[in-house]
């Protein structure tokens, strides 16, 4: 295996002095590799989900030669379906692992993914979409299996709730046409708690910002008819919000209303080609304030959309055009590609990560997690059958011959936003105790994805990832600056002694 570090912490008081001055003065963009890594064994292994846990991440994904071969080294027998999950440290480092079979109906598709279930136990949930069977596993932190449920149809969709359980919704399916958009509710032990029919098929859910959630619809009856529905927490669904021809993929609900996005090859004004990135801003009544296609003459697929401070949003998807809105890329082979546009659509910047090798094989990425202040972790899939190039720096082709396609992780931080420091958090409702401290604080209130420790000279002494206890008895006494990122990228920032 072979590693990147390129990643390091400067002084953060000269940081934010300089960028200060020279902010104004950046044009393009700089997404630098922190460090990446690749897993797999033999046969083509497929990275699906990634998630964020203390100090490191979990990835799981599709594995098709069950021998243990290469990395792979918690044995299946299923020559159909077959899941490994993996957990890596905060540079890539490969954990521990484990791994499920099923028989040889079930026929293992795409979409596998992992959340974190909003418990006290570090224990998270594992969704395996399948042809018309839905496994929903939850995990304890060891990967032990606490309970297993199939709830057909009802689970392409998975929202952890905020008491513990989950959200599951589903669509018609690919057989079974009768249970139409279910929405099912289930408590931390697996029960059914209420269901609900939205009566057209559920494509995304997303938590809404008074407790209750969001629901993206499509109408069963006519093409390209679209919907966000409004669900209370007791599964009555209380607004119905028109999107027209807006497929809503991703829903970001925002302050004045929701940005919606999708893939879309049915072309539009100012349509690139191929399959576009299409964003829509709304209000709050669904009406639409601008429309956007994003790409080139190719294939230009979204992956996942993150909101910024400054109003702007970054884009994470992979392309194989070389033309429209790419300016930096050379052939047509497939590169991840990320790109910032302003609160109005317009593209402030972009770029492509690949390499000009062997492109062709890396499919797509599959998912990707905000880790911190305009930082971001990515997981998809990779071949090379040569050594590392351009930005590629691992390969499993020395290690294990014939390797096919492997797990791809990389950690990135967008450097022209986080020249940005994005305004702190007020400190209503949010706590740092005890302080003075002699060891462990505590932050109450909030729930951070990374912290920061920084000392008197304003250099990082500590981070920590997905937790509210910070450990300070290993740090000398003195005056300590606890900086808590939260998933939206906002900051909540205060000082702490320790004794």
């Amino acid at each position: 295996m072979k590693y990147n570090f390129t990643h390091s912490r400067p002084n953060f008081g000269i940081v934010m002095a300089i960028v200060a001055m020279l902010s104004p003065v950046f044009s393009f963009a700089q997404v630098r590799i922190d460090w990446q890594n690749c897993y797999g064994g033999e046969g083509d292994d497929y990275a699906r989900s990634i998630l964020p846990i203390n100090e490191g991440y979990l990835v799981c994904g599709g594995v098709s030669i069950p021998q243990n071969t290469g990395m792979i080294s918690c044995g299946m027998v299923s020559n159909e379906a077959n899941i490994w999950l993996i957990r890596i440290d905060n540079q890539g480092v490969l954990q521990d692992q484990q791994c499920w079979s099923w028989d040889e109906d079930f026929h293992l598709k795409e979409s596998i993914s992992l959340e974190r279930a909003k418990t006290d136990n570090n224990e998270f949930y594992m969704n395996a979409h399948t042809f018309g069977e839905i496994t929903i596993l939850k995990l304890d932190e060891n990967f032990n299996e606490i309970w297993r449920l199939t709830p057909g149809y009802d689970g392409t969709q998975m929202l952890p709730t905020d008491d513990g359980g989950l959200l599951l919704g589903g669509s018609y399916g690919m057989i079974n046409k009768e249970e139409v958009g279910i929405l099912h509710k289930i408590d931390g032990e697996g029960n059914t708690e209420w269901k609900v029919s939205t009566g057209m098929s559920v494509v995304k859910l997303i938590q809404a910002k008074d407790g209750g959630f969001w629901v993206g619809s499509i109408s069963n009856e006519i093409l390209n008819d679209y919907y966000i529905l409004k669900v209370n927490q007791n599964g009555v669904i209380v607004d119905s919000i028109s999107l027209g021809a807006a497929y809503p993929r991703i829903i970001l609900e925002l302050e004045d209303g929701f940005l919606v996005a999708t893939n879309t090859g049915y072309g539009g004004e100012n349509a690139h080609g191929g399959y576009d990135i299409l964003i829509s801003r709304t209000d709050e009544e669904g009406n639409t304030l601008w429309n956007r296609y994003y790409g080139g003459t190719s294939h230009d697929m979204l992956c996942n959309i993150f909101s910024n401070t400054n109003g702007g949003f970054t884009i994470f998807g992979y392309t194989n055009s070389n033309d429209g809105d790419l300016h930096n890329k050379d052939g047509n082979d497939y590169d991840i590609w990320v790109f910032h546009v302003n609160a109005s659509g317009e593209m402030n910047w972009e770029r492509n990560i690949g390499s000009p090798v062997h492109d062709e094989w890396m499919d797509h990425i599959n998912s990707v997690k905000r880790t911190g202040e305009y930082k971001y972790v990515i997981a998809g899939r990779m071949f090379w059958e040569e050594m590392p190039s351009g930005d590629v720096n691992c390969s499993n082709s020395v290690e294990i011959p014939n390797s096919g396609k492997n797990y791809w992780v990389l950690h990135v931080t967008d450097t022209i936003n986080s020249a940005g420091v994005p305004e702190p958090l007020p400190q209503v409702g949010a706590q740092v105790f005890p302080n003075p401290t002699k060891d462990v604080v505590h932050i109450q209130g909030i729930e951070p994805v990374e912290v920061l420790v920084y000392d008197a000279l304003g250099q990082c002494a500590k981070t920590c990832h997905g937790t509210n206890e910070i450990p300070l008895g290993d740090l000398p006494k003195g005056m300590y600056l606890i900086k808590a990122v939260l998933e939206d990228g906002k900051v909540y920032m205060d000082k702490v002694v320790k004794e």
